[in-house]
């Protein structure tokens, strides 16, 4: 379905096998790649070379995966959170957390093997939106404003207007 026209929206469910998977059946595509890119890079391969953009889940941030899919002409981006053993690789976890105001955007760029690889940040009251990516800008789009209260140590009450970027939008 379409979210608005020109946007298509395409969705695809991968079922996951258990360990008694057959031997008969070789080795699964792409799983020398690890179970978490091999997933990735499964799950885009129709969309190779197109130059089209795949947004994923937090349970599928994995850097090694972006890059991969964007050696294939395709750009992942996915939620970044930190898991049981922290923030995944080459993300600067706690980055602009606390020091800025709410509505405060920076994209953290990095080359990793002569690649451009980005992470956008937005700061929120509680948290900061973070999104692993290997392409996009924060620009302000004009038609997602939003505000937020927020109530300081001594009680007081103060708004705060801002608008969303892209791709936080």
């Amino acid at each position: 379905g379409d979210l608005k026209e020109g946007c298509p929206i395409m969705y695809r469910v991968e079922l996951v096998e258990g360990k008694d998977r057959p031997k008969e059946l070789g080795p699964k595509e792409f799983e020398d790649q690890g179970k978490t890119v091999g997933l990735m890079m499964c799950m885009s391969k129709n969309l190779w070379n197109t130059g089209k953009i795949v947004t994923m889940d937090s349970g599928v941030s994995v850097a090694k995966g972006i890059l991969a899919m964007r050696e294939k002409g395709v750009f992942g981006q996915s939620l970044v959170k930190p898991r049981g053993h922290g923030w995944p690789v080459l993300v600067i976890g706690n980055y602009i957390d606390e020091y800025f105001e709410i509505g405060y955007c920076e994209t953290l760029e990095q080359i990793v093997d002569g690649v451009k690889f980005f992470i956008h940040c937005q700061k929120e009251d509680k948290y900061v939106t973070k999104i692993m990516s290997c392409h996009g800008v924060l620009t302000d789009v004009d038609d997602h404003a939003t505000c937020r209260e927020v109530v300081s140590e001594d009680g007081t009450r103060r708004t705060i207007n801002f608008k969303y970027p892209t791709p936080i939008s």
